[in-house]
């Protein structure tokens, strides 16, 4: 009997890491393992695939966009990585690069209602976006971008709480809930402002 249940208690723990296991939804590496399903539309910007980097080169702009269509259901975690590098400063705010995420309309100003996960040459910054508008609503100084230098930046968003941990190159920066979360989105998009920047990965995961 002690042995039927040792074995039904493994099961159960088995299962329930399971359940808790992340599951990759989306992997764009800007080269041949990319998916052919990984189909992103430029609309503001100079976006190039080079080497196996998505780089915007228009240092001009502030509101650069390359967008990919990403279903984002679901009472859970969503989780976005991503690895960027600040190449080439344009303007006074420089660097400056981040990726939109629950995105509603790809290819509005703010991306219609949406989070950004942002850095710029004075800290790292989340900012949420609705009705055309945006608000900085979290940020931690001392992170900033840097030109020449590597940032590997991780949202973890539970839609269910609304509560967001965010991680830089490793390093816990940002705690946050939204007491009105966005629980769904049907893009993602990479943003930048006056910044050559090369994304070397985009990924995400959700768990369940």
């Amino acid at each position: 009997m002690k042995k039927v249940f040792v074995i039904f208690l493994t099961l159960m723990m088995l299962t329930v890491m399971a359940l808790a296991a992340d599951t990759l939804k989306f992997e764009a590496n800007f080269n041949k393992t990319d998916s052919k399903k990984n189909d992103w539309t430029p609309f503001v910007g100079e976006w190039e695939i080079d080497g196996e980097f998505m780089v915007n080169y228009d240092l001009g702009s502030d509101n650069t966009n390359i967008w990919l269509e990403l279903d984002q259901y679901g009472d859970g975690v969503w989780i976005y990585e991503y690895k960027i590098t600040y190449d080439v400063k344009g303007g006074q705010w420089a660097p400056a690069a981040g990726l939109h995420f629950m995105v509603s309309d790809a290819e509005a100003p703010q991306r219609g209602s949406s989070y950004l996960m942002f850095q710029d040459l004075t800290e790292i910054k989340l900012y949420r976006c609705e009705a055309g508008g945006i608000t900085r609503v979290a940020f931690t100084p001392g992170f900033q971008a840097i030109v020449g230098e590597t940032s590997i930046i991780r949202v973890e968003y539970n839609t269910k709480t609304g509560a967001f941990t965010i991680f830089h190159n490793g390093v816990k920066v940002i705690e946050y809930v939204d007491n009105d979360p966005i629980v769904d989105g049907q893009y993602i998009s990479l943003r930048t402002n006056q910044t050559q920047a090369s994304y070397d990965y985009v990924k995400v995961w959700y768990r369940k």
